[in-house]
């Protein structure tokens, strides 16, 4: 799932899809758009990943419970995820050699060296998003990336219905778009920001589209960990709405129906 060895290069309809929602998605940061990103709202709050996975989930739960109505997408960091779940590694992984600076199979080898020596699951996707990070315990370190992606949004999207919570949709995303190395992080083209999971009320442009606003909204130090996206009216009853995806790991067109509804 994922990224691949070779996958060929993006056609004419994705390279318009992924245009598109990026551009829909400036324009859901603006709150000028509509369907599934009318506007996007940003959740400035402080989530402690040092109290692991869980917890993470049910702060960020209550960070967006009473903002969120249903049909609403909520979008959260990949790099929080990863942080509580302790996917933490050396600096050298970004730098000895940057995964970014070589070929896809040397990549997949680094990835199973890494997996050895952190004693987690490593994939060459992991590498990509891989970002670097101040531990305050280690130092200068790196990110590897969350683990499950897929399933790291359904079981935020379920927390948040729990108890007659709203039912919502929720993204993990990513700055990330595997352009500088020509790699589709999720098997087709991205734009701006990628989405690496979602749950399953939305197809892959809808989810590219909500990833690309927070991308927007969020910045890169504005203390946004989380965005919430408000559809219009026609959007907000989707089948399958906080669903799980149906597939382990990240979103990956090659398990989809398609980019959009046809």
């Amino acid at each position: 799932m994922g990224v691949t060895a070779e996958q060929p290069a993006p056609n004419g309809w994705e390279i318009a899809v992924a245009m598109n929602a990026a551009i829909k998605g400036v324009l859901g940061a603006m709150g000028q758009s509509g369907h599934v990103c009318r506007t996007a709202i940003p959740v400035e709050t402080t989530l402690d990943t040092d109290q692991g996975y869980e917890a993470l989930i049910g702060q960020a739960t209550a960070a967006v419970r009473d903002l969120v109505l249903p049909g609403d997408t909520v979008i959260i960091a990949d790099k929080v995820l990863g942080l509580a779940q302790n996917r933490i590694a050396p600096a050298e992984l970004l730098t000895t050699p940057d995964p970014k600076t070589v070929d896809e199979p040397t990549r997949q080898v680094m990835a199973t060296e890494w997996t050895e020596r952190l004693g987690f699951p490593v994939t060459s996707l992991h590498l990509l998003i891989a970002d670097a990070y101040d531990s305050p315990e280690h130092g200068a370190s790196a990110v590897v990336g969350c683990l499950d992606h897929n399933r790291a949004a359904h079981d935020l999207a379920r927390s948040i219905a729990a108890d007659g919570g709203p039912v919502v949709d929720v993204i993990v995303s990513d700055t990330d778009t595997g352009i500088d190395v020509r790699q589709p992080l999720i098997g087709t083209l991205t734009l701006g920001a990628t989405p690496l999971g979602a749950t399953a009320g939305l197809n892959l442009y809808e989810s590219m589209r909500c990833a690309c606003a927070a991308e927007f909204v969020r910045g890169h130090d504005l203390g946004i960990p989380l965005v919430v996206c408000r559809p219009a009216a026609r959007c907000a009853n989707r089948p399958a709405m906080g669903q799980h995806r149906g597939y382990a790991g990240t979103l990956d067109y090659g398990q989809e129906g398609g980019l959009t509804y046809a």
